[in-house]
């Protein structure tokens, strides 16, 4: 043994005589935070912050409406840390598990919310997902195309005059507006009213001219239709560029949804992902976000820091909701879902 333990010595000393150095150590790749999201419903500014910030990468991916996040979400095969979702699709991810639980130890800002807006029926306590923005649905509409405001779903559908309507593509947010008008719950299980709302809808099918993938509000912007009905910020985000672009929520009454920060079950960087809610709970950042997509923050520590208008807008849906006017869909079952999609495929057709 002695022979070969000194022959090795020997051999190393060759090494390090011949000047041979250490490998370097290895350098890991940034970490990546990949966030699924609306389209148009970020501050890009903030991504870029977050990054400075942080030291970490975004990969953002967008969506157009709750089915194709669904799908996203479970058989894409994409892995995401971060989701944006309505409390609609919240219900259904929390009831089949695909949730992670939330560490409230990083999620220090937590306090910043307002009781009155961090409200979700499914995760009161918020286990599994954080308020994100609050929206509501109505009427966008060019004023000049009107020679009155179009405040009524017999204002949208008047055959005294021919406007083009373009309906966000979702069925139960649409088939829903139309229950509340219609004098039914936008939640209800029978399949009779869906039906009713349904037949409702294929009546004025020659006023519909397109069906929108939560882009209803860019058609408005280059003028290929008259009204459009849309989530409030989207059209208040094009408001703000021209003048003759007006958002009414229906007399009838309508929806209003709150999106959530949330992390799949089987994220990569679940710390990263409660690094970046946490971020957006801080004041500046939730007022930048609000400021910049024109929809309502929840975030009480940062209502100070909202423009006038905002501030303004946020009073009058929470008057609306205390008269009883605004209602916030919650899941059903699938044999109940299948009704409202088959009414929806007719509507469509």
């Amino acid at each position: 043994m002695m022979p070969r333990l000194i022959a090795i010595i020997f051999l190393l000393g060759f090494i390090v005589g011949c000047g041979a150095q250490p490998l370097p150590p290895v350098t890991p790749p940034p970490a990546v935070l990949n966030i699924l999201n609306w389209d148009t419903y970020i501050d890009p500014a903030l991504l870029d912050a977050f990054t400075a910030e942080t030291g970490i990468a975004i990969a953002y991916h967008t969506y157009g409406n709750n089915d194709e996040a669904y799908t996203l979400l479970t058989t894409s095969g994409q892995s995401y840390d971060l989701v944006i979702i309505s409390d609609l699709l919240v219900d259904r991810l929390i009831r089949e598990q695909r949730l992670a639980v939330l560490n409230h130890e990083r999620l220090t800002n937590l306090s910043h919310l307002d009781p009155a807006l961090n409200r979700l029926a499914a995760d009161p306590i918020n286990r599994f997902c954080v308020p994100y923005l609050w929206g509501v649905l109505g009427f966008g509409y060019h004023q000049s195309a009107h020679n009155q405001p179009i405040t009524s779903w017999n204002d949208a559908f008047d055959p005294a005059h021919t406007s083009r309507i373009v309906m966000l593509d979702d069925a139960r947010y649409s088939l829903g507006l139309v229950l509340i008008a219609l004098g039914y719950s936008p939640n209800t299980t029978d399949p009779a009213a869906i039906g009713a709302a349904r037949d409702w809808l294929r009546a004025r099918a020659g006023r519909i001219t397109r069906f929108a993938a939560d882009d209803g509000q860019a058609m408005l912007a280059r003028g290929e239709a008259e009204i459009v009905i849309e989530w409030s910020g989207d059209i208040l985000q094009v408001a703000s560029t021209d003048a003759d672009i007006r958002f009414e929520i229906p007399a009838e009454g309508s929806i209003f949804s709150a999106d959530s920060m949330c992390i799949p079950f089987d994220a990569r960087d679940q710390p990263a992902a409660e690094q970046f809610i946490d971020f957006i709970l801080t004041a500046e950042h939730g007022a930048a976000l609000a400021n910049k997509t024109r929809y309502i923050s929840p975030n009480r520590a940062a209502f100070s820091l909202l423009d006038a208008d905002l501030q303004r807008l946020i009073r009058r849906y929470q008057v609306l909701e205390q008269e009883g006017r605004l209602f916030r869909l919650v899941d059903v079952d699938p044999r109940v879902r299948e009704f409202y999609r088959a009414a929806w495929a007719e509507v469509r057709r």
